[in-house]
C-alpha cells in the first residue's frame, strides 16, 4: 500500500511539472481534500481553473489509467471541485476537468476530458 501511495504522489508531482513546462499552467494546489473527496491537482491555465485527475501507471497498457476515471470518479471530482470553488469564493470562474496518465515512457494528457454530469469526451 505504501508503495502505491508513493507512486501516486510521485506521479502527481511529475504531472504538475509536465503541465507547467509544456502548457504554461500554474499549480494552485496538490492533493486538495474536501468533504466530497480529493482533487489531485488544481492548476491555473490562463484564467481557467483546471481540476486534474492524475493516474500513474508503471506497468499497464497505455490508456488504462485514463479509462479508470469512470462516471462515479468523475462525479466525486466534480463534487469536490464545487466545494473548492465555493470555499475559495471562485464560483463564477471558468473551469475545466482534465485527466493525465503518467507512465514510465511519458505522459498521456486529455484536456477537457469530461464535463460535470458525466459527459465524456475521450471515449
Amino acid at each position: 500500500m505504501k508503495h502505491t501511495y508513493e507512486t501516486g504522489v510521485t506521479g502527481e508531482q511529475r504531472a504538475a511539472e509536465w503541465l507547467q513546462s509544456n502548457h504554461g499552467m500554474r499549480l494552485l494546489e496538490q492533493r486538495c481534500r474536501t468533504k466530497a473527496g480529493e482533487i489531485d491537482l488544481i492548476m491555473l491555465d490562463g484564467e481557467t481553473i483546471v481540476f486534474v485527475e492524475v493516474k500513474t501507471r508503471l506497468r499497464a497498457a497505455a490508456g488504462e489509467g485514463l479509462m479508470a476515471v469512470d462516471r462515479k470518479k468523475q462525479q466525486r471530482i466534480t463534487n469536490a471541485s464545487v466545494l473548492y470553488l465555493l470555499k475559495k469564493g471562485l464560483k463564477n470562474r471558468a473551469v475545466r476537468y482534465d485527466i493525465i496518465e503518467v507512465r514510465q515512457d511519458g505522459v498521456l494528457y486529455i484536456p477537457n476530458a469530461f464535463q460535470p454530469g458525466g459527459g465524456l469526451f475521450y471515449r
